[in-house]
């Protein structure tokens, strides 16, 4: 895909269907090298047949920005804070990365963040082995190595922090 012109947006369904979000969403954990993460465990962090209520429920609740394509308005990427401004996840389709999306996904939401959460001092998430190495270029530092089991398969993060101040 050829770099293009990105708009980033709040999530509005008017705009992106959530249907959308969720493409990009299982594209990217399956297009992830399978060194990095087994297919199995890309199966049970994004299965085939997703809890697309639980999903719906949880973006609604949420604070969340898409990348959108200028020209075509096609959703490129999404970031989604939890309800204290923490990155729930982060997420850019395949054929989109290296193009600067996550970078302006984050400073969309980083710009949020102290707007709105002022006496908030850093900022975390739980980055991927697949998102370590932009975290870390974000500024991102690492503070734990968590081990998380889903349907008896382990999948393995680590929680980052950056300062806000």
């Amino acid at each position: 895909m050829n770099a293009q012109k990105v708009v980033i947006d709040h999530f509005d369904e008017e705009l992106v269907s959530f249907r959308a979000l969720l493409d990009v969403y299982h594209r990217s954990v399956h297009a992830i090298p399978d060194m990095i993460y087994s297919p199995e465990q890309k199966s049970v962090w994004a299965p085939d047949c997703l809890e697309v209520s639980s999903w719906h429920e949880r973006l609604q609740e949420h604070q969340v920005w898409v990348a959108l394509g200028e020209l075509n308005k096609e959703c490129l990427g999404f970031i989604e804070l939890d309800l204290k401004g923490d990155i729930e996840c982060l997420y850019v389709c395949p054929q989109a990365q290296r193009q600067g999306i996550a970078k302006a996904l984050l400073i969309k939401a980083r710009e949020h963040v102290v707007h709105h959460y002022e006496n908030k001092t850093e900022w975390r998430v739980q980055a991927s082995d697949a998102a370590y190495e932009l975290f870390l270029k974000f500024g991102f530092l690492p503070t734990q190595r968590n081990q998380i089991e889903r349907l008896g398969v382990l999948l393995e993060n680590t929680s980052m922090a950056k300062s806000l101040r």
